[in-house]
């Protein structure tokens, strides 16, 4: 009997730490660092989208040109899931996009 109140209480302190950190986690993600005032100067957070330009030539004498944007626009998921994984990480930085 004494192990069975014991396992609850250990899962349940435990769930209760696991949520805390997870609810912590979106928070910050949310309204820590993202992107308040003191981030609108920041070169690296006011990026417009990549553009490529290709032009080609075709054999009757006509030009077409190609142009094709890249957006670093991530679901808010896929935000949480990369900081998650970059605590792993002993360089500080989040992993690779590529």
């Amino acid at each position: 009997m004494r192990a069975a109140v014991w396992n609850a209480r250990a899962a349940l302190l435990y769930s209760l730490g696991g949520w805390t950190a997870l609810g912590g986690m979106m928070y910050y993600s949310r309204y820590g660092s993202g992107g308040g005032p003191e981030n609108e100067n920041d070169p690296q957070t006011n990026q417009g989208p990549n553009k490529e330009v290709y032009t080609t030539e075709t054999p009757f004498g006509f030009q077409v040109k190609t142009e094709v944007t890249y957006r670093d626009v991530q679901p808010p998921l896929t935000r949480l899931l990369r900081r998650v994984v970059s605590f792993f990480y002993s360089s500080g930085s989040p992993p690779s996009e590529k």
